[in-house]
């Protein structure tokens, strides 16, 4: 029986402690949580990123919004300038044609 005994002492050798496991198992998780840090700053840097994109449109809507309105005034003045120049050489014209 002793001999058996040994046997099987020594096949429980072979395998790997449980202090191996345990220090496999803290490395994997220690993976894990590095991995899933780095995923979360990547997302946090996206997301800064969407920020400050979405911010510089805004701005550029804004300023583009103000030069389409000065645009559209200078448009309007233009043409009421144009206008009252075409009034005046129909109404030339008018007055020409009469005589």
């Amino acid at each position: 029986m002793s001999d058996d005994d040994g046997n099987q002492r020594a096949e429980r050798r072979r395998g790997p402690s449980t202090y191996t496991l345990s220090f496999g198992g803290i490395i994997a998780v220690a993976g894990l949580l590095a991995s899933g840090v780095a995923t979360y700053n990547a997302v946090q840097n996206d997301i800064a990123s969407l920020k400050r994109g979405e911010l510089y449109q805004e701005r550029t809507n804004e300023r583009l919004s103000e030069e389409l309105k000065s645009v559209r005034v200078e448009q309007r003045e233009t043409m009421r300038e144009f206008n009252e120049k075409l009034d005046r050489i129909i109404d030339q014209w008018a007055h020409g044609r009469k005589r």
